[in-house]
């Protein structure tokens, strides 16, 4: 038995439609669709990246936002030098294993071909470039791998145009490359194929915009030859199918400035705190801010600036002993699985914009260079992790799963289904209910686990359920005083 699995930057499932995807659409005909499937948090791709590949949370894999502070220096997880730079020994870039590291000292092969960031390739088959099996960044073949059957084959391609937008010939690219790998190759255990889009169109245009709806019609069509090859070759290797999504999006309702409101509050910030600034701030959805010298007063100061904010949702700090927050009005890292050496000192996520006249429902505060109304991710609305999940071969069962399940769960799936060991640092679980000849699970209790946190503005929930013994993201709600949002 072997997997292929493909997972479309940023799709949300209920963007799925038969006049626009309608091969994702006959997937989840034949296949078996999870309804509650959701991201892990911080909804940004390169966490999902290291979420997918080592079955755990931030709290476990470390990489704790697309751009973070780690080792007294700022980090962009876009690019993988600079991922590199946090230690090149195992557990130093990310502290979870992979399932690629799990595949080649077992001696099994992954084929993994994507047009995402470059960090977030190296973390989405991380433990597969580094040993020389077939992995192909289609944006600079030669640069990430020593793989003669990847070169070979990327030979034959004329080069991408440079940041393409939308990325259309690179997502064409990803398929070009396994259907040209897999047509001269043995089959590889696990193949990975990521495509960029829709991510790119929904940070350009926004979800619903002609133009993007146009994209992911391509994107689907691209998928379709997966699709078909799949149904020729499916019997004769055991194919199992899964398309998927690392995250969904929200919509960009007003934009703010963390930076220059604390500058007002009269902080020092700076990139690093080398020059004796008071704080580091890496703002987007989720806006994580490091002290100096973990200075707890100066942080409780900075945080009383910010939580008095309608922008400000709900914060986290670091646990402390009984599963304390370190500072109240906040919830601890551990209440969203994002506690970690290289976790924040305070982390927020900036609110939903429900309150104002007229606002989109899904519309909400964001930090950065992207416009008004495009799509944004990041938070903990239930749009922003949202996931796509469909699975099908013969080895999954039909029709449609409503127990929670999670991105964190496929790496513990698929070692399970290729008989290999689960890591102890997995956090996910097999989803057993999903196998053709697993326990559905009927019996089990979907538990209630919401969180809030109030404060003199508003009160928050984190609504998380549990199930088999792991915790789930929902979503968020916030109720403002005196008011009936």
């Amino acid at each position: 038995m072997k997997f292929i699995a493909v997972v479309f930057d940023g799709l949300r499932p209920d963007q799925l439609s038969e006049t626009v995807t309608p091969n994702l659409c006959e997937l989840a005909r034949i296949g078996l669709v999870l309804k509650e499937h959701t991201a892990s948090f911080p909804s940004e791709t390169r966490v999902s990246s290291a979420a997918i590949a080592t079955g755990s949370h931030g709290s476990g894999h470390g990489i704790v936002a697309n751009k973070f502070f780690a080792n007294g220096q700022p980090i962009d997880g876009s690019s993988l030098p600079a991922l590199l730079s946090l230690g090149g020994t195992e557990g130093g870039v990310m502290t979870s294993m992979a399932i690629g590291e799990v595949l080649s000292k077992n001696g099994r092969t992954m084929l993994a071909v994507g047009s995402q960031s470059q960090g977030s390739w190296g973390l989405s088959n991380w433990g597969n470039w580094q040993s020389g099996g077939p992995a192909y960044w289609v944006h600079d073949p030669e640069r990430f791998t020593s793989n003669a059957a990847i070169r070979r084959i990327a030979a034959t391609f004329p080069p991408l145009p440079k940041d393409e937008h939308p990325a259309l010939q690179t997502a064409k690219r990803v398929v070009d490359g396994f259907l040209s790998y897999v047509a001269s190759e043995t089959i590889p255990d696990l193949s990975l194929l990521w495509i960029s889009e829709p991510d790119v169109s929904y940070h350009q245009y926004g979800l619903v915009h002609p133009s993007a709806r146009a994209v992911l019609h391509e994107v689907d069509k691209e998928f379709g030859r997966i699709l078909d090859w799949w149904g020729n070759a499916k019997k004769r290797e055991r194919l199992q199918l899964i398309a998927a999504s690392d995250h969904g999006h929200a919509i960009i309702g007003k934009t703010i400035s963390v930076t220059e409101h604390l500058l007002k509050c009269g902080f020092k910030v700076d990139e690093t705190l080398d020059g004796g600034a008071d704080v580091v701030v890496k703002p987007m959805r989720s806006v994580n801010l490091w002290v100096r010298n973990g200075d707890l007063p100066l942080l409780k100061d900075i945080h009383a600036c910010l939580a008095a904010q309608s922008w400000y949702g709900v914060g986290f700090t670091r646990t402390m002993k009984g599963d304390e927050p370190q500072i109240e009005g906040t919830l601890p890292h551990s209440a969203v699985m994002f506690e970690h050496s290289r976790s924040p000192d305070l982390s927020f996520v900036l609110a939903d914009c429900a309150t104002h006249p007229g606002c989109d429902p899904e519309a909400v505060y964001y930090d950065g260079p992207y416009p008004v109304g495009v799509g944004m991710h990041g938070g903990l609305t239930s749009y922003e992790l949202s996931s796509l999940g469909i699975f099908a071969g013969d080895w999954f069962r039909g029709g449609s799963l409503n127990t929670p399940t999670g991105i964190v769960d496929f790496a513990p799936t698929i070692l399970s289904g290729l008989g290999l060991p689960i890591p102890s640092t997995v956090q996910g679980r097999i989803m057993e209910e999903a196998i053709t000849d697993g326990d559905e699970g009927a019996e089990e209790i979907v538990e209630d686990a919401t969180l809030a946190v109030r404060d003199t503005l508003k009160s928050a929930s984190i609504h998380r359920a549990r199930y088999r013994g792991r915790l789930y993201l929902k979503g968020t709600a916030y109720r403002w005083n005196g008011q009936g949002g």
